[in-house]
């Protein structure tokens, strides 16, 4: 980042007061450079850096709406999928995908967002997620298998209103319709187009929750994952 900024670890080190050495130091990987200077490096170059505290005693379900959605959608879909809920990437700061689903001909990445801050940063992260995973894959068995990814969202107010203002790099970004992205999770046999959003519906039942509509649901009830969602290449600038 410092190098596409045009800027030399003495500049970085002027702005924030300290040796050029301490840049150099937090380059190479000193652990020891202190938590300030590397929130400050960051802030020179624009960038954002997050700290996270890892429990050693297994996952747990943070977001309760979230572990409802992933559960819903691994009632639906097609049992020839392996399912891995949280499946870890390689690398150092220890990220995961929410729901990976290895079948026969591909792997499809889902990444649940209860709520979208950043239209750009899920879908760089997304992005980086995919790209580390297949990197990690090497050569081995399922190396040349294509991975898509699939975005799900509860159908918000909040979530409409980011694809109405943002059509063209929704298109871009995830250009398989939301009812096809469903056929195929259901189907391992369905077609996929790139990588599409997947609607799921926000409903009140004892505070935050949501319901997810696609195909049937495990009891024959009300379906589950809503596959009839906004279609991002047809809404209007």
């Amino acid at each position: 980042m410092r190098r596409r900024a045009g800027l030399t670890q003495a500049a970085i080190g002027r702005a924030l007061g300290v040796d050029r050495t301490l840049i150099s130091r937090l380059e190479r990987g000193d652990h020891r450079v202190g938590i300030r200077i590397r929130f400050g490096v960051a802030a020179v170059l624009g960038a954002e850096l997050r700290m996270t505290a890892y429990v050693n005693s297994g996952p747990l379900i943070r977001d309760a709406a979230q572990a409802r959605i992933v559960e819903w959608i691994l009632a639906v879909i097609d049992r020839r999928c392996r399912r891995t809920v949280e499946a870890a990437i390689p690398g150092l700061d220890r990220r995961s995908i929410d729901l990976r689903l290895d079948g026969p001909s591909r792997t499809v990445v889902c990444e649940v967002e209860t709520r979208v801050g950043s239209l750009e940063e899920i879908i760089r992260e997304l992005h980086a997620k995919r790209d580390a995973l297949r990197s990690s894959l090497g050569a081995g068995p399922r190396a040349d298998l294509p991975i898509h990814a699939v975005l799900v969202l509860p159908r918000t107010r909040h979530h409409q209103a980011i694809l109405r203002e943002h059509p063209r790099t929704i298109q871009a970004a995830f250009p398989m319709r939301p009812d096809a992205a469903a056929a195929a999770l259901r189907d391992v046999a369905a077609p996929w187009s790139g990588d599409g959003i997947l609607w799921v519906r926000a409903t009140a039942r004892g505070g935050a929750a949501a319901r997810a509509r696609v195909g049937s649901g495990p009891s024959g009830g009300e379906p589950l994952i809503h596959s009839a969602g906004p279609r991002p290449h047809r809404l209007e600038a």
